[in-house]
C-alpha cells in the first residue's frame, strides 16, 4: 500500500524522464509494524535519489535507464524481515565516499540540487524502526539499496 501510494507521487516524473520502473512486490499483504509516512519518505528519497543517478548516466532514453524495485520475506535466525531493494544501473557511488553518503550533509549532487540529509535520515527512520539500510554500489555501474524491516508476522502465517 506504502509503495503503491508512492509509486503515484513519482511514476509521471519517472515516464517523463524515460525511467523504467519494473516492481515485483508480492500480492500478498505482508504487515510490518511501521509510521508509514515515515517509510514513504525514505521510499521516496531513493527514488529520487535513483532517478538523479539515472540521468547523470542516461540523459536522454536508454535500455538500461531502468530502476528495480523487489520486495521478499527473508529469515534471519528466528526473526523474518520484509527486504526492500532498490536497484539502479545508474552513476553508481565512488567506493572511497559510499561509507559516507548516510551522514548528515554529505551529498555528491551539486550545490542547490540536494541538502545531503536524505540518505541520513532514511537510514534514522530505518533504525528506529528495527531494521537495516545497507547499500552497495559500483561506480559507473549500478546501486542497489536494501531495506531490511522486521514483520509482525510468522515464517508460518
Amino acid at each position: 500500500e506504502i509503495f503503491s501510494d508512492t509509486l503515484s507521487l513519482t511514476s509521471a516524473q519517472m515516464r517523463k524522464d524515460g525511467i523504467h520502473m519494473k516492481v515485483n512486490i508480492p500480492s500478498k499483504l505482508i504487515k510490518i509494524p511501521i509510521h508509514p509516512q515515515q517509510i514513504q519518505q525514505v521510499f521516496l528519497n531513493i527514488i529520487s535519489n535513483s532517478r538523479y543517478a539515472l540521468n547523470q548516466k542516461y540523459p536522454g532514453t536508454h535500455e538500461n535507464k531502468i530502476l528495480e524495485v523487489t520486495c521478499e520475506k527473508i529469515s534471519t535466525g528466528d526473526i523474518s524481515y520484509v527486504r526492500i531493494v532498490f536497484h539502479d544501473r545508474g552513476a553508481g557511488i565512488p567506493s572511497h565516499i559510499i561509507d559516507k553518503v548516510i551522514n548528515p550533509f554529505f551529498s555528491t549532487k551539486p550545490n542547490r540540487v540536494g541538502t545531503g540529509l536524505g540518505l541520513s535520515i532514511s537510514h534514522g527512520i530505518i533504525m528506529e524502526h528495527g531494521g537495516k539500510l545497507i547499500i552497495n554500489s559500483v561506480e559507473g555501474e549500478y546501486t542497489k539499496i536494501l531495506i531490511d524491516l522486521p514483520t509482525t508476522v510468522k515464517d508460518d502465517e
